[in-house]
């Protein structure tokens, strides 16, 4: 039970990382054109926050792994999210001005910046979850590897799915700024019941000896 409470909470967090990458394009796309450097930089700077995010959840869960500091990285990342909704306009509009109105070929530049500073933040908190889940889910040296590669695939189904749903369909049907709320709203709900029901999948079961 504990690791199916894992998995679903890997699972929505894989999926906004990849929701919010599509996202990315599109958000500097009317800025700096839709040449291979605003893809270039979006990819780059995200998974630059993964290795960022993966190697400082994994030194975190190394002291007191608890499942409410998990929680509270999700909804720091959940907040950032959501300003992103009033935040992007003016700094792409700040990038613009300062590196490419001003400097010749500056948008390979301008895109890169402004994609470090829109996403690096919260794509990193949401890439410290898996490493951490990967600790909650261990009970014994033995079974890390296994867990770790079970909450991993279930993570990155989770990205492919968010991939598709939102280019295919959510960028469709929402404005971008509305699918960021969504992206944020679900990444809040995960982050107040996972606590709960990580707890009581951790109780002993009845007749179970503590």
């Amino acid at each position: 039970m504990k690791s199916l409470v894992l998995m679903a909470l890997v699972f929505v967090c894989g999926w906004a990382v990849m929701s919010l990458e599509i996202l990315g394009g599109r958000i500097l796309t009317p800025y700096f054109g839709s040449d291979i450097y605003v893809w270039g930089s979006v990819i780059g700077v995200f998974l630059l926050s993964l290795s960022i995010g993966y190697f400082v959840g994994g030194k975190l869960s190394r002291h007191s792994p608890r499942p409410i500091y998990l929680s509270v990285v999700i909804l720091v990342a959940a907040v950032l999210v959501a300003v992103l909704t009033r935040l992007h306009e003016k700094v792409n509009n700040a990038v613009f001005d300062w590196l490419v109105a001003e400097t010749l070929g500056g948008e390979r530049w301008g895109c890169l910046v402004a994609a470090t500073i829109l996403f690096l933040v919260p794509t990193t908190l949401l890439g410290m979850v898996s490493p951490y889940a990967v600790r909650l889910a261990t009970t014994d040296v033995c079974s890390v590897g296994e867990r770790a590669g079970v909450l991993y695939a279930v993570s990155t189904i989770g990205s492919v799915l968010g991939c598709l749903m939102t280019s295919f369909y959510l960028i469709l049907w929402f404005h971008m700024d509305t699918i960021l709320l969504l992206t944020s709203g679900l990444l809040v709900a995960a982050a107040l019941i996972f606590p709960g029901f990580y707890r009581m999948s951790s109780l002993p079961e009845k007749g179970q000896s503590e």
